[in-house]
């Protein structure tokens, strides 16, 4: 009875996400886990000369999203199994990344997820990543990373309401001009690391991992 019922909850979750039941089976195998349905907490975002009644939306509130996560006891597990799977599912039109929140007790929560997507920046909008704070509307984000893209062929590792990781698998001709972009869009990294170029191209070069956030 509980094979069953495992199994009509996998169906059930493949029924409503569009996901194949022979994935979300890998993915269970991979990371011990069962699956659950991808969610996101609804967080409106508002322009600093716009105004809005917060009031008006309910605490909590959750949206549920077309995808399916998977708990995780560490991001360099996660980042195992993207490595390990990550050609087989794009080739299947899907993208597999981290999503990271906190719960009530302040405990980091890891989560690998999946998304039926063409292409790395999809998953931005269903998470809708952005930097608010600093005019960066989830649109103008992903338009700027695109053009990073160009030099950097960028392959998501993780996303969030407000931060996004990419693999950076291409090193572009001129480091530095793609760093000035970082700083330009992110300044949170410029702040972080002093507005010096020549640091924070030594860390994209050790770790090949791209990560803003905007606090």
């Amino acid at each position: 009875m509980e094979n069953y019922d495992k199994y009509n909850h996998i169906y059930s979750i493949s029924l409503k996400t569009g996901i194949e039941i022979e994935i979300i089976k890998k993915l269970q195998s991979e990371t011990h886990s069962d699956p659950k349905r991808l969610k996101r907490e609804f967080i409106p975002t508002i322009l600093s000369h716009e105004s809005f009644d917060f009031n008006m939306i309910p605490q909590g509130k959750i949206v549920e999203l077309p995808g399916i996560s998977f708990k995780l006891p560490s991001r360099e597990n996660g980042y195992g199994i993207i490595s390990k799977l990550r050609n087989e599912l794009e080739d299947k039109n899907y993208r597999i990344f981290l999503d990271i929140y906190w719960s009530d007790d302040i405990n980091e929560i890891i989560d690998l997820s999946v998304l039926s997507c063409s292409n790395e920046f999809e998953p931005l909008i269903y998470m809708q990543t952005n930097g608010i704070n600093y005019g960066v509307t989830n649109q103008k984000l992903i338009n700027e990373l695109r053009i990073l893209d160009q030099e950097l062929r960028l392959k998501i590792l993780g996303a969030g309401n407000d931060w996004c990781e990419f693999e950076i698998t291409q090193e572009p001709d001129n480091m530095s001009s793609v760093i000035k972009q970082f700083f330009e869009l992110c300044p949170d990294i410029a702040d972080k690391y002093n507005y010096s170029v020549n640091d924070f191209e030594n860390y994209l070069r050790e770790n090949k991992r791209l990560y803003l956030w905007f606090d």
